[in-house]
């Protein structure tokens, strides 16, 4: 495992900076600003590297207004064991959908559990295919 000494010379020979206290300086606000990110909540994305994001609790609770929730038990009840074709040709079920998008009984719920979903101190760290 390299410490900050390493990784600092390592930079330093591949970089244009010539030095290496600016580097380091380069190097330790870089990680003190991915430090701050994580700590906000962000998702911290380096294409071609690697993905951090800080996880999440997750929402405890129904998402819909108690009329849809009810509205689409009853059709889950009644299309079931028929697969997702049901549900995927049914205009029944596309209207339902359409229509808890537009309530704003489920579009208040749903932001009310998105606000309780609290962050945790886990990472997680995702490799890209190509590292």
């Amino acid at each position: 495992m390299q410490g900050i000494q390493q990784i600092t010379q390592e930079v330093n020979k591949k970089s244009k900076l010539n030095s290496i206290d600016n580097t380091k300086k380069v190097i330790t606000a870089f990680l003190e600003t991915l430090r701050e990110k994580l700590n906000q909540g962000e998702a911290i994305n380096f294409k071609g590297y690697f993905n951090l994001k800080r996880i999440t609790t997750k929402p405890v609770g129904v998402k819909h207004c108690s009329k849809h929730e009810k509205a689409l038990n009853d059709f889950k009840l009644a299309n079931k064991g028929k697969g997702i074709m049901a549900f995927t040709k049914s205009e029944k079920f596309r209207n339902l959908v359409r229509d808890t998008k537009n309530c704003k009984e489920c579009q208040n719920k749903k932001s009310a559990l998105a606000k309780n979903a609290k962050l945790t101190n886990r990472i997680s760290f995702k490799p890209s295919k190509d590292f």
